[in-house]
């Protein structure tokens, strides 16, 4: 995934626990039938909301002081999904720094 992308090479632990984040919600040979998360939590993940690895985007982030004519977005590039809560994570490549959103 890292290769064909150019991204930097410390985004591998990203793209590790995307890669078990989405294995974890869909069905495989040990268990054919259901996701390994079903199994454990009883739930049956949805899989509506996930994105391709490493695909740019454009993120709005909050700022309270912005004006009305300031830009409100910046591009970046999806790495992940967070654990405990709904959201993404982001990775801005200008100042290399990885975003919660």
């Amino acid at each position: 995934m890292i290769s064909s992308l150019k991204l930097p090479k410390f985004l591998w632990t990203e793209a590790l626990r995307t890669t078990m984040y989405i294995l974890n919600r869909v069905p495989t040979k040990a268990i054919p039938k259901t996701p390994f998360l079903e199994l454990w939590k009883g739930l049956k993940p949805s899989l509506r909301h996930v994105r391709v690895w490493g695909c740019p985007c454009v993120v709005r982030i909050f700022n309270p002081q912005e004006k009305k004519l300031d830009p409100r977005t910046i591009s970046e590039h999806f790495i992940g999904y967070v654990e405990k809560s709904k959201g993404y994570r982001f990775y801005y490549p200008s100042n290399c720094t990885r975003i919660v959103e």
